[in-house]
């Protein structure tokens, strides 16, 4: 290479150094910019959304790490000029604002909480002291006056998003919490829900009652008071399904804004902060426009970059502040009005009141859905895959949930509440009702002595995989004899078994599971084995082939579908097969001879089909209620932050309805118990010391 060469070549490495030192700060200030808007935009989004994991994790996690970086190189670059005119004084108050966060997401998720609250608490001084470094080296820069107020307000969030977190930590923390004995509901808020007002007004009130019990009593794992029981009990039973389901939207929404956001309730010092951080924007703003008419400091880049930024800082908190405004927790203040100002709350706020909470979206009204059977038949997924994004491969699809399906649900949870009556104290026949599974169902039907073996005797997640299989081969079955597949009930209950299995491979942690070891891993490899050797005419065993290789193979549907078909012509023949190849944990022959019996209904008993899908509908909800029962609400808080799960709502209806662990009858029968307990032994005592 001849010295022209090496000489171009360092050139040109000279110039990529300079253009990089020269734009290094201006994109990395732009980048930050833009991934707050993302995480404005798609921070309350991810409250009905599902979907938006990924792209909003990565700019969670990027956010605070561009605007730290940006905020070194911006202290270096002030301490090693000798023009601290060069670099705009405002840019790192503005940094510390993009650090405080939007108003739209406080914490990704709960497990973010303890973590993210003692970091901020660590970091607050040192990020504050290298802003204030920057500032005091620029202290006589003539854009100081712009500066200030930007740095006021960056305080005031970062000051505030220290505050969520702890309230977000203080809200799990028993040690925290006050006594079960203490109602949680005051008799005030009695008097404001049972108002004469619109149906939305009264919805948001009686939804912000049911949140005082959950979020202080349920979430935190605490018995429920029976003068709150009696309320909630109350609140919930007058109402039909689509308002049932209502309340515990909005109550749900109510609980995701104290974990994940800054918006809460409307009170006067949250309003003056507001004040002053949107007022400081906005004269910040106002200021350097003027200031830069008549000071020509910044170069014409520098002044396009600090007009984005500044206009992006009053942009993002205006839409925080209309966010807020708009919040269900604004609406309910904004109510309050109805006695204090009536003429003013019916011109103005009822027809807002009305048209925001109907038209408001809390969570995505969707389930997802997995089929083991149709799994057989799409493209087997890589391991990488498998292993950055898991579980994300495991949902086929994701349905509406409709208001039949409410409907159905809400009838089978009304139903089990009238087998219970709390004001006889017992406590074991509340338990007993929360263990059925599909039990109760079955002997209502009088056929638990033929099928009761698959609800009764088996694991939950070994039932949830058979009644899964017996589901979809029935399905098969009626579609291909009698076009039976678009029947209601046939169609709910294909959705709740598929949304079961979901819940199994996407959320194991929200089931009510022992230890389920490899029972669906088990039965997926137990039917691959099958399809292998029925279309390569060849044992797995004399062929070689791994637990691994079968997992990763693919069948088409017309080769799945043969195999079912054959065995609802051929039963005992099939049987048999499934048999020589079975799995330890496999549910596969289970499931196959629950189906048989399930399509015997019809032709032994003289069942019609619309009663025998009535039956496995019905089964379905009581595994739902089953496994809404005995899941942890840690597991539930955490899936709000992803859209929202079925589960958790009916989980909330259920408890605020008496039935959970947590909601005790009366204690009244104990306390006798306890006091003659204490008076039989006072009297032995006593006997003794006179003898």
């Amino acid at each position: 290479m001849d010295v022209s060469s090496k000489m171009g070549l360092v050139n040109l490495s000279q110039d990529i150094e300079e253009l990089w030192n020269e734009w290094q700060i201006r994109s990395l200030m732009l980048l930050g910019l833009l991934l707050q808007i993302i995480l404005t935009v798609l921070g309350e989004r991810r409250k009905y959304t599902v979907g938006l994991g990924d792209i909003l994790w990565l700019a969670y996690l990027s956010a605070d790490s561009v605007a730290i970086f940006s905020l070194g190189i911006l202290a270096r670059s002030v301490a090693n000029t000798t023009n601290p005119n060069l670099i705009p004084v405002f840019w790192a108050p503005i940094l510390l604002v993009h650090i405080g966060g939007p108003g739209t997401i406080s914490a990704y998720s709960m497990h973010e909480v303890d973590k993210l609250l003692i970091n901020h608490l660590l970091q607050l001084v040192t990020r504050v002291g290298v802003v204030g470094y920057v500032l005091f080296r620029l202290r006589e820069n003539a854009f100081m006056l712009v500066a200030i107020p930007i740095f006021i307000s960056g305080m005031i969030k970062y000051g505030e998003r220290i505050w969520v977190l702890k309230r977000s930590k203080e809200s799990n923390n028993l040690s925290q919490q006050p006594s079960a004995k203490r109602p949680c509901i005051p008799i005030k808020d009695l008097l404001i829900s049972s108002t004469e007002s619109s149906r939305e007004v009264r919805y948001l009130h009686e939804a912000r009652l049911l949140f005082k019990t959950s979020n202080k009593m349920l979430f935190q794992n605490l018995d429920l008071v029976y003068f709150d029981q009696e309320i909630t009990y109350f609140l919930v039973s007058e109402k039909k399904a689509e308002g049932a389901f209502q309340l515990t939207e909005i109550e749900l929404g109510l609980k995701y804004d104290r974990l994940y956001s800054k918006v809460a309730t409307i009170s006067w010092p949250r309003f003056i902060l507001r004040s002053v951080t949107f007022l400081s924007s906005i004269f910040a703003l106002v200021s350097f426009s003027i200031m830069i008419k008549s000071k020509s400091v910044y170069s014409e880049i520098d002044r396009i970059i600090s007009y984005v930024l500044l206009s992006g800082v009053v942009c993002l908190e205006s839409y925080s502040i209309i966010g807020h405004l708009f919040s269900d927790w604004a609406m309910i203040w904004l109510s309050s009005w109805e006695k204090k100002i009536p003429n003013l709350y019916r011109t103005c706020c009822l027809s807002l009141l009305q048209y925001f909470s109907r038209k408001r979206k809390r969570w995505s009204r969707l389930m997802g859905q997995h089929n083991l059977i149709s799994a057989l038949s799409k493209k087997p997924v890589n391991n990488l895959r498998k292993k950055y994004f898991p579980g994300n491969w495991n949902i086929h699809s994701r349905e509406g949930v409709d208001k039949d399906l409410k409907e159905l649900i809400f009838k089978q949870v009304m139903d089990k509440r009238s087998k219970f009556n709390p004001d006889t104290n017992d406590f074991a026949a509340l338990l007993k009702l929360l263990e059925e599974r599909g039990c109760s169902v079955l002997q209502s039907k009088g056929c638990f002595r033929e099928l009761g073996w698959s609800v009764d005797d088996a694991e939950f997640s070994h039932s949830l995989l058979t009644w899964h299989i017996a589901t979809h081969v029935c399905y098969i079955d009626d579609s291909k004899k009698n076009g039976f597949a678009n029947y209601q009930k046939c169609a709910m209950s294909r959705l709740l078994s598929n949304y079961m299995l979901y819940l199994l491979v996407q959320c194991p942690n929200m089931l009510a599971m022992e230890l389920s070891g490899t029972r669906y891993t088990d039965t997926r490899i137990h039917l691959h084995r099958l399809l292998f050797i029925r279309n390569t005419h060849k044992e797995a065993e004399n062929n070689k082939i791994s637990i691994e290789e079968l997992d990763t193979l693919s069948f088409t549907e017309d080769h799945v579908k043969a195999f079912f078909n054959e065995l609802l012509q051929s039963p005992s023949t099939m049987l048999k097969q499934i048999t020589e190849q079975d799995e330890e944990n496999s549910a596969l022959l289970d499931g196959c001879m629950l189906a048989m019996s399930l399509q015997s209904l019809q032709t032994l008993d003289g069942w019609p089909n619309e009663k025998k899908w009535e039956m496995i509908s019905e089964v379905w909800v009581e595994m739902l209620m089953y496994a809404a029962s005995h899941s942890g609400w840690k597991q539930h808080a955490d899936a709000l932050a992803r859209g929202g799960e079925l589960l958790t709502h009916v989980c909330l209806l259920m408890a605020h309805l008496g039935l959970s662990k947590q909601c005790p009858p009366a204690p009244s029968d104990d306390l006798d118990a306890r006091y003659r307990r204490l008076d039989d032994i006072l009297e032995t005592v006593d006997s003794e010391y006179e003898v």
